[in-house]
């Protein structure tokens, strides 16, 4: 096809340069309107325009030196065309062929010496024309590209609005677990310390599958962006599915085997924690498909920049968490098994919160769920982003847990302390965690626009800077000024504050660290 358009153009060029030969200055004309590309076709064009001519008019010198001018001034004008761009519009482009035509088909009928004046005036009018509509252009496209960088580039003001109630969303997690430890620990020491292993044992598994909102943030951040309900809508179902499946996986396996798990790792003088640490963790695994799948939704709604559903349904889940506790523990007895029953019935509660804003529409687009097999290619999306990350959570998941199952062994006091200790440590890490999400929120987007994305870089760094000391300050407070707020057993308070400056510095140097993780996983380094 493009052979034939080829020859049909040339067949016309060839029609119309047989009907123009009775003049030199339809030539001019001719070449202008047909011959428009670079020097060799219009070299070649000339030399047609010549020789026809001649063979035409059967003259000799005189006519060849007319022509040969006509084509000289056509390229010195064509040069002076050259440093001008081109037409950025294609209609423009083809109103400007068909202006230049129409002179050049006036020219047979005109006089000679008005024929001159009119070809250029119609070329002066059209340079001018281009050069309107370039420099126009030029304009317009600075203005959208300037445009879009502003409007993709957040503000400290969107960063805060969007960080402080994610906040909340992630502070939900370490408060509940410390009213969890004062409720239990108000009851028993054993069943506190026996908190420690459940607690490793089933959140740390968990923890590994953070992947999943990880990628979920950062794929559904760009989807979201650009406003692809299609794909939103794919991805969002996939990561749900990837959700249930490893939870009714990891959920099953602790459920039949943590009672073999736990005489493994809990040292013979400590053997009293294996019971309640074995019934914590039975309970809590019922939980854990609902704590993926609300982790998921979670990450979906921060993709999308709405902070207002998950913070609704966390404070939901954690009221419903700290009058199960109370209840359960205090005045039915339940001890351990009434605090893991209250943790599975605020996770479930949280799940009905999430999905119930999901239905029909998400983001402002269409939105159904479906509960189908994620395609090879949704699949290797999803473990481009999630394999370098899970190694990442492995590595802190191997680390925490050697940690907490050493102080395990040490007996029932210092695993008391080091239950406290982990559970401040886990409170301080929020606005830190807010950081890593808040990046993978608003990098992925203007990825690529330098001068924005370094400006949010550096907004976050900073951020992270300042959280650090705001949290060794509040952490040296709440350990050597105020330790009652987490026990009133002398013995465990004066562990902890053998241990405590070591604590105040782990809390300064976080917030730097997870907020710089964050960036990386943005930009997906």
């Amino acid at each position: 096809k493009k052979k034939k358009k080829r020859e049909s153009e040339k067949e016309k060029k060839n029609k119309f340069l047989a009907r123009a030969c009775f003049h030199p200055q339809v030539y001019e004309g001719f070449l202008e309107s047909n011959f428009r590309d670079e020097g060799t076709e219009r070299a070649s064009a000339n030399m047609v325009v010549q020789s026809r001519f001649n063979k035409a008019h059967n003259k000799g010198g005189s006519n060849n030196t007319l022509v040969s001018s006509a084509g000289s001034s056509l390229t010195i004008r064509r040069r002076e065309r050259e440093s001008t761009p081109l037409v950025s519009s294609p209609f423009q482009q083809q109103k400007s062929h068909k202006t230049s035509k129409r002179s050049t088909l006036r020219l047979r009928c005109e006089p000679p010496a008005d024929r001159e004046v009119e070809v250029l005036e119609s070329e002066t009018k059209t340079e001018n024309t281009q050069k309107a509509v370039h420099s126009k252009g030029n304009e317009v496209a600075v203005q959208q590209k300037e445009g879009t960088e502003s409007n993709n580039e957040a503000s400290i003001w969107e960063l805060l609005k969007f960080t402080v109630p994610t906040m909340g969303i992630w502070l939900a997690s370490p408060i509940l677990s410390l009213v969890d430890a004062t409720v239990v620990g108000s009851q028993s020491v054993v069943e506190l310390a026996a908190l420690t292993p459940g607690t490793v044992l089933v959140d740390y598994l968990v923890y590994v599958f953070t992947f999943l909102g990880i990628a979920t943030t950062n794929i559904l951040s760009v989807t979201v962006a650009e406003r692809n309900g299609k794909r939103t809508e794919s991805r969002l179902n996939d990561a749900l599915t990837l959700a249930s499946i490893c939870g009714l996986v990891v959920g099953a396996l602790i459920f039949f085997y943590n009672a073999k798990l736990f005489p493994l790792v809990i040292s013979t003088a400590s053997q009293e924690l294996v019971e309640p640490a074995s019934v914590y963790a039975s309970i809590r695994a019922l939980g854990i498909p609902f704590a993926l799948i609300g982790m998921v939704l979670q990450c979906a709604f921060l993709a999308s920049k709405n902070t207002r559903v998950p913070l609704l349904s966390t404070l939901m889940g954690g009221s419903a968490n700290l009058v199960g506790d109370i209840v359960m523990v205090n005045y039915l007895g339940l001890g351990i098994a009434g605090a893991a029953w209250a943790t599975v019935l605020s996770q479930v509660l949280t799940v009905v919160v999430l999905a119930s804003d999901v239905r029909g529409t998400f983001a402002g687009m269409p939105f159904k769920f479906k509960a189908k097999l994620p395609k090879l290619s949704s699949l290797l999306e999803f473990l481009r982003i999630a394999g370098p990350v899970s190694i990442i959570l492995l590595s802190k998941v191997i680390v925490f847990s050697v940690v907490s199952l050493s102080a395990a062994n040490l007996g029932p006091t210092p695993s008391a302390a080091h239950t406290l200790l982990f559970n401040v440590f886990l409170f301080f890490c929020v606005p830190g965690d807010s950081l890593n999400q808040c990046a993978q929120t608003f990098l992925p987007p203007v990825t690529g626009q330098m001068r924005s994305e370094r400006k949010l870089k550096n907004r976050i760094i900073l951020t992270g800077n300042f959280i650090g000391v705001v949290n060794c300050m509040l952490g040296f407070l709440m350990i050597f000024v105020f330790p009652n707020i987490l026990t009133t057993s002398e013995p465990v308070i004066k562990t902890l504050q053998s241990v405590g400056l070591i604590l105040c510095s782990i809390l300064f140097l976080h917030p730097f660290g997870i907020s710089t993780e964050g960036i990386l996983m943005a930009t997906k380094q």
